[in-house]
């Protein structure tokens, strides 16, 4: 049996009307890697001060007391800004603000090193947050543009895997830097990073329509798979700020949004306790905790990456969109629901640390597709930015909130068990959101 040359293959598609995927190069996959890099450096600059806490406090005499009001700093501005950043994205296009959020946090991070109080230290932690916050938005608005409805998971799960890749790299990175350089010139090398991979992402990304490097087949391809064959300029003319205010009209946006809060307290359960948990409740050493707790972060970048991948395969089995992005959601957030509760109980160290690791991986099997939901839910390309952003902005009150109510509980109510039955419990709430409450699109 002979092989079907790729012209004739290709124009056989064309004619039944469903382009094939592109042979050769796959320019759609590039602007994802640019995306990735650019989500590892955002992680590095927004973790980069919590390894410098302790020789900034040896040089500069700030007490510990302070170092909590100097890492809170960046959550709620972040938080808050979520809110127009979404618009902005949605309304003046990715490739804008994309540079506009990258330039700006990396000026932020590179000025860090000149601080010399705790006030100039909060100053520059709430530019981070406000800079920071059209990134992801961004990044999912620019994932819609390049790829059909069958890869959008897979595409986001790459990119969100790069954000459990930065929290694995930021602590030793930042710690050699640190060692050969100190913590003034660290912040000035991370924040360069970001803008060499700046460099990439305005050479790179455009527009599918019009890309000069953008082979025929694939912009085909692209095409045949949107959800709107409206032009980019069409689905931006009419993302109004009243349009906006419009959005929390609908149990849909509820409903992610108080779904992200209680996944989003789950994950930063884990950035700001999980060295605590496994010293204090499980009697590791200070670098035997700080070394195991990065097990989790590994497991996770595979349980993004999976479960990307999972809600891609229900659709292409026939599943709908919306019922494939929930219920992989439900699905991790049931799971690591379970595992929580299981381990508030548990009192064997390596147990525990097993069943934590186990839980980071269940949890981010949503974290994919819950950014992927956004291009789901909106109804309409046009507020992709800002369904996405609304729902981050709930999940970043739940990760403000994670940190303080677990120093109470941990405190005052009985230890890690009460905070990890809290967390487990939020976990199975978030689960009943995304699989019962969530339910139907936006109506338009």
């Amino acid at each position: 049996m002979t092989t079907q040359p790729n012209a004739e293959r290709r124009a056989s598609m064309a004619v039944a009307g469903t382009p094939g995927r592109p042979l050769g190069r796959n320019l759609r996959w590039v602007i994802v890697a640019v995306i990735t890099l650019l989500a590892i450096t955002n992680y590095i600059d927004r973790g980069n001060l919590s390894v410098a806490i302790p020789d900034i406090n040896r040089t500069l005499g700030i007490g510990p007391a302070l170092d909590g009001v100097i890492l809170s700093a960046f959550v709620w501005p972040y938080a808050v800004m979520n809110l127009p950043s979404g618009w902005s994205v949605d309304r003046f296009g990715p490739r804008l603000m994309m540079i506009v959020a990258v330039g700006a946090w990396s000026v932020v991070s590179m000025i860090t090193g000149l601080m010399r109080a705790v006030a100039g230290f909060v100053v520059v932690r709430v530019l981070l947050g406000v800079s920071e916050a059209p990134m992801f938005p961004a990044a999912v608005k620019a994932a819609d543009a390049w790829f059909p409805r069958a890869e959008k998971g897979t595409a986001i799960s790459v990119f969100i895997a790069g954000t459990q890749v930065g929290l694995a790299v930021a602590g030793p990175l930042a710690t050699a830097l640190i060692l050969a350089l100190g913590w003034p010139a660290m912040f000035a090398v991370t924040g360069l990073l970001s803008l060499v991979v700046l460099v990439g992402w305005i050479v790179l990304y455009h527009r599918p329509e019009g890309h000069r490097w953008l082979s025929a087949d694939e912009l085909a391809y692209i095409r045949a798979g949107r959800d709107s064959t409206a032009t980019p300029e069409e689905r931006d003319r009419d993302v109004t700020a009243r349009a906006w205010v419009g959005l929390f009209r609908y149990r849909a946006t509820w409903a992610m949004t108080a779904g992200n809060f209680a996944l989003q307290y789950l994950f930063w359960f884990y950035i700001t306790w999980l060295p605590g948990y496994l010293e204090k409740a499980q009697g590791f050493s200070i670098s035997r905790a700080g070394f195991l707790s990065a097990l989790p972060y590994i497991a996770g970048t595979a349980g993004v990456l999976l479960g990307g991948r999972i809600s891609d395969v229900l659709i292409r089995r026939g599943l709908g969109r919306l019922d494939s992005r929930r219920y992989t959601i439900a699905l991790g957030a049931a799971l690591t629901g379970i595992v929580l509760l299981v381990t508030a109980f548990t009192t064997g160290a390596a147990l525990a640390l097993a069943l934590l690791t186990a839980g980071m991986f269940t949890y981010s099997l949503s974290s994919a597709p819950i950014w992927t939901l956004s291009t789901d839910v909106a109804g309409s390309p046009r507020y992709i930015g800002s369904i996405g952003s609304i729902q981050n902005f709930g999940g970043f009150l739940g990760g403000a909130c994670a940190p303080l109510v677990t120093g109470f509980a941990v405190a005052t109510l009985g230890g890690f068990g009460v905070a990890l039955t809290i967390t487990g419990i939020l976990a199975l709430i978030s689960a009943l959101m995304y699989a019962v409450v969530l339910r139907r699109t936006l109506p338009f």
